[in-house]
């Protein structure tokens, strides 16, 4: 296993711990199935939206100019891919404030990933 591969399958065993867990805690916390829904939601969504960056990453071209244009395609791509889940979501009465945590839930396992790595490294 490659080390890219290594940390995205570490990224997201950290992102399904972190978001699975406040999902729980705030359901029970709001006692609301659309608080826990909106929490697993939003981490879906940003684990979609990661997955997007890793691939448009590997299948970047040595051309700058096409690299550019491509990572802004792929940039627009999935903004739009947010707000049309995240919209649809809303509609259906799901707080954007769930759907917002569990996204964010997906940025703080990056977060700990590298700290958690940084200090390993550290230590070597």
């Amino acid at each position: 296993m490659n080390e890219v591969t290594s940390m995205n399958k570490k990224i997201v065993i950290y992102s399904l711990l972190i978001g699975i867990s406040v999902a729980i805690i705030a359901g029970l916390l709001f006692n609301d199935i659309n608080v826990l829904v909106g929490v697993l939601v939003g981490l879906g969504t940003g684990l979609i939206g990661y997955a997007m960056i890793v691939q448009m990453a590997l299948s970047l071209k040595p051309d700058e100019k096409l690299s550019k244009r491509q990572g802004a395609a792929n940039y627009i791509v999935r903004y739009i891919i947010y707000a049309v889940i995240f919209g649809f979501f809303v509609y259906l009465n799901i707080s954007i404030i769930a759907l917002l945590v569990g996204f964010l839930c997906h940025k703080l396992s990056i977060f700990v990933y590298a700290l958690l790595e940084g200090r390993m490294d550290n230590n070597a």
